[in-house]
């Protein structure tokens, strides 16, 4: 904030404190009402993309079974979430889930003869809404392995029309969340173009296939946009033609990258909202709650759990403006370790039991 700005706002506050509303002509407004800092939802994967990132959970998930799911999202339940994202339903282009193998693959075999349905149940049971992944056909990223062939689009669209085939009655569903990322521009402000051209050429096939789904992504956040980046931000939201943008804050890659700053982020929501609402989407914030620091014998990062201290800081700085405030991710990452629900790296149960002895602390909205 520059000097004059700062004046400004000293006298102004002054002038606020000293001179009644009414004299100025003024109305006070009503306060608006306070967002409480609190996980509501979390991502979580039966086959994360790779072996790596997830080295902490991926192998033992793998052996999972109909009852372990269920006890994982028993304990979300009990920490407060209400909604769960399957990131996704497929690895490689392999389903997670007896699909058709005409129109979507041949199942990946599991210990668990269907998790995807197993999640559905669990979350059913609990009370958990559940989005479930469109993906992933290749690597996540859109630019790190570009998914750019028509049969890409044609099988996320055949993936959702049998997921809702399959599951859609549940009352746990509420929709689908499309795994492929898009990616701002350099200097942030807006989303790379060819990443919103793909991303809207299969949003037009899976809406085309399954009219009514609720769509949900998370995509790079873009820092603060500069103010003549917002009208062609604004026509970028409406070509994406989705209904929630969960940005995530890049917070897990803080020590790595220190100019993603989650709190310039935090201030970009602010700038961006308006935006959000005109185009009838809800603006989420995905808080990481891993370190992207410890590296495998091979070079590799891995995925560990992050310092309670900096997720309360995360939380703090998107209330004011997120809808909703969901993580990456609470399995293998924030859990209690159980004999049912036996994953997690050092440090996940202490900053599962922080962040409880937090949201207990918070006053009632």
């Amino acid at each position: 904030m520059n000097q004059t700005r700062r004046t400004f706002l000293k006298h102004a506050s002054l002038l606020a404190a000293t001179v009644p509303l009414a004299r100025l002509g003024l109305t006070a407004a009503a306060p608006a009402p306070r967002r409480r800092p609190l996980i509501t939802g979390s991502f979580l994967d039966i086959q994360h993309v790779n072996t790596w990132d997830a080295q902490y959970w991926i192998d033992e998930c793998r052996e999972w079974r109909d009852e372990n799911w269920t006890a994982l999202i028993a304990e979300m339940k009990a920490a407060g979430l209400d909604t769960a994202i399957l990131t996704n339903c497929a690895l490689w282009g392999r389903p997670l889930y007896p699909a058709n193998p005409r129109t979507v693959g041949r199942q990946l075999p599991l210990p668990c003869p269907d998790p995807v349905g197993a999640i559905v149940r669990a979350c059913e049971q609990h009370g958990l809404g559940l989005y479930l992944g469109l993906g992933a056909f290749g690597r996540y990223s859109l630019n790190a392995n570009p998914d750019v062939t028509p049969e890409h689009d044609t099988w996320l669209a055949a993936l959702a029309e049998d997921l809702r085939e399959k599951y859609g009655a549940s009352p746990a569903w509420r929709g689908f969340y499309l795994s492929a990322e898009a990616h701002a521009v350099k200097g942030g402000g807006l989303f790379e173009p060819a990443d919103c051209a793909k991303t809207a050429r299969f949003v037009k096939s899976i809406r085309e296939r399954v009219p009514g789904a609720k769509l949900m992504m998370s995509p790079a956040h873009l820092g603060r946009p500069r103010p003549e980046q917002l009208d062609p931000l604004q026509r970028q939201l409406e070509q994406l033609n989705v209904d929630i943008v969960a940005y995530q804050d890049h917070a897990g890659f803080e020590k790595l990258y220190p100019d993603l700053d989650f709190n310039e982020a935090a201030a970009g929501y602010a700038l961006i909202k308006p935006l959000h609402e005109k185009a009838g989407q809800q603006l989420w914030v995905n808080c990481e709650v891993f370190e992207y620091t410890e590296k495998r014998p091979d070079g590799r990062r891995v995925c560990t759990p992050c310092q309670f201290e900096r997720l309360e800081r995360q939380l703090l700085a998107a209330a004011p403006v997120a809808d909703k405030i969901i993580i990456y991710q609470y399995q293998g990452l924030m859990n209690l370790r159980s004999e049912k629900v036996n994953i997690g790296a050092p440090g996940t149960v202490a900053l599962h039991d922080a962040y409880l002895k937090f949201r207990a602390a918070q006053p009632a909205s």
